[in-house]
């Protein structure tokens, strides 16, 4: 029966990562549709202008969550991943109302934003900002929650928790016609209100609220984690929004839309990234209590899967759509589209190949290094797609960037091959404990 209980154990151990990971592959595909029918509601009933107005406000709102996620739920998945259930509603109580402070400082900046954007630039893209300013800090605390379900375990939760957000904001965007609210603030408004019902239902579903009080204690027990994650989070946000207007400013905006046409035939590979993303950090921490063959094994499982089914896809997608089919989905942009996918997959396939790595340093807390290896690819990135832009248009920036995303995955995981190394040396083989006895330990 012994011979028999480590493959048993494995195997349970397997389907029960799968099954988190399959969860948050599940919210992200929530996420994704709910962003997808706001976006589809502008479009089709207050015009290009008002479009342009929200995805300046997404962009806003998605370097916000990145800020949020650095300071609060990043440390509370490397610190409090599978601790018993009065530690994790005590240290979400603290992450979610430091993740709820970033959305109210963010907001003052956003108002103050709409009343230049008001005066002096656009009456659309300030009634925008204006709208915006009071969400933020719900829009925060939602993300914040969804986090730390992740962190315990319990995608379940996160993915009911967005679910009733695309609910509600599919019954909220109908109704500011009938009040005389159908501009893009009321779109904006409905946004974060769905956000807010959403909220109220995951802390229900938590037994917790955020605890204002708890703020700075966070802050002083997680900076060494915290101002690193921030780091990294915006020195990728930023460096990629540089890269696009650089792109734009040297190769022209139609170089930049056959780029766009090719990055959306791989969306569905881009969905999947930031859904296993999600719950990347919370299972390495999991795997690193088993030792470091666990660990290595998850990420190069993880970086391994993903890289696969971007290969796969970008195959299918390259020579199935071109009877045809691409032209409907793209019309004039296709043809260009089509001659840059070959490099958008290479690179689309190689940045899968980070995930690995990255969650892997996060789990070990070597956040040191993953804002050092963040900062080093992200400019290989910016550099290397400028020069190729400036030296072959759009095939030239993609394959600059394809290059530089094959480089950054050596640089990763010679990171945490050297990481791992010094923080989890193999033990004796009669040195391992059964995998079931460390599922779910304090990381």
């Amino acid at each position: 029966m012994t011979g028999l209980a480590g493959p048993t154990a494995r195997r349970s151990a397997l389907l029960r990562t799968a099954g988190r990971l399959g969860w948050g592959v599940a919210d992200q595909g929530v996420s994704s549709a709910k962003n997808f029918v706001l976006g589809v509601f502008v479009a089709t009933t207050l015009g290009a202008q008002s479009l342009g107005a929200l995805g300046l406000v997404l962009v806003t709102y998605a370097i916000v969550l990145q800020a949020a996620r650095g300071l609060a739920t990043d440390p509370l998945m490397v610190r409090y991943t599978g601790t018993e259930p009065r530690a994790w509603r005590s240290s979400s109580a603290a992450a979610t109302a430091m993740a709820t402070a970033v959305g109210v400082v963010a907001g003052a900046v956003c108002l103050a934003g709409g009343a230049v954007l008001t005066r002096w630039v656009s009456g659309e893209g300030g009634a925008a900002f204006t709208a915006l300013a009071p969400c933020l800090p719900l829009l925060a605390l939602q993300d914040s929650y969804r986090y730390a379900f992740f962190a315990a375990g319990r995608g379940g939760a996160a993915c009911a928790t967005d679910m009733v957000w695309a609910v509600s904001l599919v019954l909220l965007l109908p109704l500011g016609a009938p009040l005389g609210l159908d501009g893009i603030a009321w779109a904006v408004v409905a946004f974060g209100a769905g956000a807010g019902l959403s909220t109220l239902f995951a802390a229900w579903q938590a037994r917790t609220l955020p605890d204002p009080r708890r703020v700075v204690w966070w802050w002083r027990e997680h900076r060494d984690l915290g101002s690193r994650f921030l780091g990294e989070n915006m020195t990728l946000g930023v460096g990629q929004q540089v890269t696009v207007l650089v792109v734009a400013a040297v190769a022209g905006l139609g170089a930049l839309g056959a780029i766009r046409g090719a990055e959306m035939l791989i969306g569905p590979v881009a969905s999947l990234l930031m859904g296993i993303s999600q719950v990347a950090v919370p299972e390495a921490v999991r795997a690193r209590a088993r030792g470091r063959t666990a660990l290595e094994r998850l990420c190069r499982a993880l970086s391994g899967g993903l890289a696969a089914v971007a290969l796969l896809w970008g195959v299918l997608v390259f020579v199935v759509l071109p009877y045809g089919l691409g032209d409907r989905l793209l019309g004039e942009v296709w043809q260009d589209a089509h001659a840059l996918l070959p490099a958008v997959v290479v690179g689309a396939t190689a940045g899968c190949l980070h995930v690995g790595p990255s969650a892997g340093l996060r789990a070990l807390g070597r956040a040191d290094l993953t804002l050092r290896m963040q900062a080093l690819v992200t400019t290989m990135y910016a550099v290397m797609g400028t020069a190729g832009a400036a030296y072959a248009g759009a095939g030239g920036m993609v394959w600059g960037t394809a290059a530089a995303s094959c480089l950054g995955a050596v640089v990763w995981w010679t990171a945490l091959d050297r990481a791992a190394r010094a923080a989890l040396p193999l033990p004796p083989a009669t040195a391992l404990v059964p995998a079931e006895e460390l599922d779910g330990r304090v990381a």
